[in-house]
């Protein structure tokens, strides 16, 4: 049986594959300063050649990796959004799936370490915030589709849902050093009452 041999454009997409996976791994296990090219190639397992051909610096290498991870991140985010609104499961389960997402997952703790650095590095900045907008931009754009305000001229459905985001960023942060479960689960039933009171899920007719 003969295998087809990849395409070139096959071939650039997983070299980039490799690379931002590397990439985000790296960030995780030492942190954006210990984060470095020859670390990430050899990680990759693809050659620095190739590295430097599709993201000549460090820099282009953290922005395409970070573009990549945010996309995926907003997927899950949307698709979230969606079971609730299929009734696959409750608000506050909803709650408990965006708390397992932010906690589990691999995205939050390595987009920390490039905010971090961001700070302090105003060229870094500048090449991320359109990212970090996009990505902001997805989650209100489900936000709104998934969920109705009781009383929308005191708090809109939007504004209730970037709340309770950023809450849950902060309980993240907070996790680092602080592990132990009942102290979150008590926060995440006092978000569940509060969001509770103030949105209303929309749910899918059936047929």
């Amino acid at each position: 049986m003969t295998t087809r041999r990849r395409t070139q454009d096959e071939r650039s997409a997983e070299t980039k594959r490799l690379l931002h996976e590397a990439t985000i791994d790296s960030l995780l296990e030492v942190g954006y300063a210990n984060t470095g090219t020859q670390h990430i190639v050899k990680r990759a397992g693809v050659s620095r050649g190739a590295q430097t051909h599709h993201y000549p610096g460090k820099q282009d290498l953290i922005v395409a990796a970070t573009e990549t991870m945010f996309e995926g991140f907003a997927n899950d985010i949307e698709k979230l959004a969606t079971g609730l609104r299929d009734g696959e499961y409750d608000l506050g389960q909803f709650i408990d799936r965006l708390w397992a997402e932010m906690i589990s997952g691999t995205w939050f703790y390595a987009s920390l370490e490039i905010i971090v650095a961001a700070r302090g590095d105003q060229g870094l900045r500048q090449r991320l915030a359109p990212l970090i907008l996009n990505l902001h931009s997805r989650f209100e754009t489900a936000w709104d589709a998934t969920f109705i305000a009781k009383e929308p001229e005191k708090l809109s459905s939007r504004v209730a849902m970037n709340l309770v985001m950023n809450v849950l960023r902060g309980m993240a942060v907070q996790a680092v050093l602080r592990r132990e479960t009942p102290y979150y689960e008590e926060m995440l039933q006092a978000i569940k009452a509060i969001l509770h009171s103030h949105v209303t899920p929309i749910t899918e007719s059936p047929g």
